[in-house]
C-alpha cells in the first residue's frame, strides 16, 4: 500500500481502511464462556474450601498429601517406566509361553478347546491356537530364550519396583537380601494371576452368572491380598504390616475395576473387533493396561506413605536422595 503524499491536498488524501468489525458473539459461544467461568469460579473455591480443612481433616489431608507426593517423586514418570518394565516382562513371558504352546501342539493337542475350557475368551482362545501353530517349528529356541528373558526381565521389574517403593516413602533401597528368593516371587506373581483370573473364568463359563459374579469378586479380594504381601517385602521404614492396608485396598479395587470392565464388557469388544484390528488393537489394549497398572502401583505405594506419614507426623520428613545403583541390587546391565 502506498503512502500518502503529506504534500498533497486534503481532497487527494486516501484515509487507512479500518479493521473489519468483529463478529458478534453468539448465544452459545457466550452460554459456553460464561459456564466456563463459573466452573473456575466453583472450582477454586472447593479448592480454597478443603484447603482450609487440611489442618482438621485428614482424608483431606492425605487427598492433599498425595497430590503433592506424586507431583514431587513424578509419579506420572515412574508409572511410565513401570508400565515399559511390565510390558517386556509380559513380552518375555509370552515368548516362553509360545514355546510350550508349539510342544503342545505337536504333540496334537486341542489348544483352541483347552484355552475355552478354562473361562479365556474366543478372541484370547484364537489367538492362542494361532500362537501354538505358529511356535511348533522354533518350540525349542522359544523355551530356551523364553526361559532366559524371563528371568532377566523378572529381576529388572523387581529393581523397578524397589526403587518406586524407595521413592514413594522417600527412602534409600537396602540391598536385596535374598536375591533368590526375591526373584521367585516375582517369577510366581503371573502364575497365581493367571491362576485366579482362569478359576473366575472357569465359574463364570461353566457354573452360572451370578456364582461368576461373586468368583469375579472374591478374585479382587485375592489381589489386593496378594499386593498387601508383596508391598511388605518391597523397600519402606520400619512399620507395622496394617500401614501397607490402604494401598493394598487401593490397588485391588483398581484391579478389579479393570477385570470386570474386561469381562463384562471389552471382551466382547475385542471378539468383534479383531478381524479389523488384529494384533493390532490387543497390543493397545495390552499397553494402556500395563500403563494403568504401572500408575496404580506408584499411586498404592504414595498412598501408604502419606497416610501413614499424616497419622504419625515427624519433624525431619524431607526427600531423601535417590538411591544408587549399587543399593537398589541392580544389575551390571540392565535391559
Amino acid at each position: 500500500m502506498t503512502t500518502p503524499d503529506p504534500h498533497s491536498p486534503p481532497e487527494a488524501r486516501v484515509a487507512p481502511a479500518a479493521p473489519p468489525a468483529a463478529a458478534p458473539e453468539s448465544a452459545s459461544e457466550a452460554g459456553i464462556r460464561s459456564r466456563v467461568g463459573a466452573a473456575r469460579v466453583w472450582g477454586q473455591d472447593l479448592y480454597d474450601r478443603l484447603e482450609r480443612q487440611r489442618p482438621q481433616s485428614q482424608p483431606v489431608e492425605v487427598g492433599f498429601r498425595w497430590i503433592e507426593r506424586d507431583v514431587q517423586i513424578a509419579g506420572g514418570v515412574l508409572g511410565g517406566g513401570l508400565a515399559y518394565r511390565f510390558f517386556f516382562w509380559v513380552l518375555s513371558y509370552s515368548v516362553l509361553v509360545s514355546g510350550g504352546l508349539g510342544f503342545a501342539s505337536r504333540s496334537g493337542a486341542n489348544v483352541e478347546d483347552a484355552t475355552t475350557e478354562v473361562g479365556m475368551t474366543d478372541a484370547v482362545a484364537e489367538s492362542v491356537a494361532s500362537a501354538a501353530q505358529q511356535s511348533e517349528s522354533g518350540r525349542w529356541a522359544l523355551l530356551l530364550v523364553g526361559v532366559w528373558l524371563v528371568v532377566w526381565f523378572s529381576w529388572g521389574l523387581l529393581r523397578a519396583l524397589r526403587l518406586v517403593h524407595g521413592a514413594a516413602w522417600r527412602i534409600r533401597p537396602k540391598p536385596i537380601q535374598r536375591p533368590l528368593q526375591a526373584l521367585l516371587a516375582v517369577l510366581a506373581v503371573p502364575i497365581v494371576l493367571v491362576l485366579l483370573s482362569a478359576g473366575a473364568g472357569w465359574v463364570r463359563a461353566n457354573v452360572g452368572a451370578l456364582p461368576g459374579v461373586f468368583a469375579t469378586l472374591a478374585a479382587g479380594v485375592a489381589f489386593g491380598a496378594a499386593w498387601l504381601r508383596i508391598s511388605m517385602r518391597l523397600p519402606s521404614p520400619d512399620v507395622p504390616w496394617t500401614a501397607f492396608i490402604p494401598g493394598a485396598v487401593f490397588f485391588g479395587a483398581g484391579v478389579e475395576v479393570l477385570h470386570v470392565f474386561t469381562v463384562y464388557f471389552l471382551a466382547e469388544k475385542l471378539a468383534s473387533a479383531q478381524s479389523h484390528y488384529g494384533a493390532l488393537g490387543l497390543a493397545a489394549t495390552l499397553l494402556f493396561y500395563l500403563w494403568m497398572i504401572g500408575r496404580g502401583v506408584v499411586w498404592a505405594a504414595e498412598l501408604n506413605a502419606v497416610v501413614w506419614r499424616v497419622r504419625h507426623p515427624v519433624a525431619d520428613d524431607v526427600a531423601v536422595p535417590g538411591p544408587t545403583e549399587q543399593e537398589a541390587g541392580a544389575t551390571p546391565a540392565d535391559a
